[in-house]
């Protein structure tokens, strides 16, 4: 997925525009809560056609991304 990709998926689930979202940013500082990431995955992984793991550690932008580049690697993408 890509940058732009992610954003804007991402971009549903917040209180933020996708341009205006920041890989610092604190998910629960921007409207997405544990119910949210939980949401966030299962497009993702129906838009990708695969699993995509997330845990308790994902608290900014740039960690929920991080997952989604793990996954695509361990996928061979």
């Amino acid at each position: 997925m890509t940058e732009l990709a992610f954003r804007n998926a991402l971009a549903d689930f917040t209180i933020r525009t996708p341009e205006t979202l920041q890989f610092s940013d604190n998910l629960a500082e921007i409207g997405v809560d544990s119910i949210g990431v939980f949401e966030f995955a299962m497009r993702v992984e129906e838009e990708l056609g695969r699993s995509v793991q997330f845990n308790d550690q994902v608290t900014t932008v740039q960690d929920l991304f991080d997952c989604l580049e793990d996954a695509s690697r361990m996928a061979g993408v």
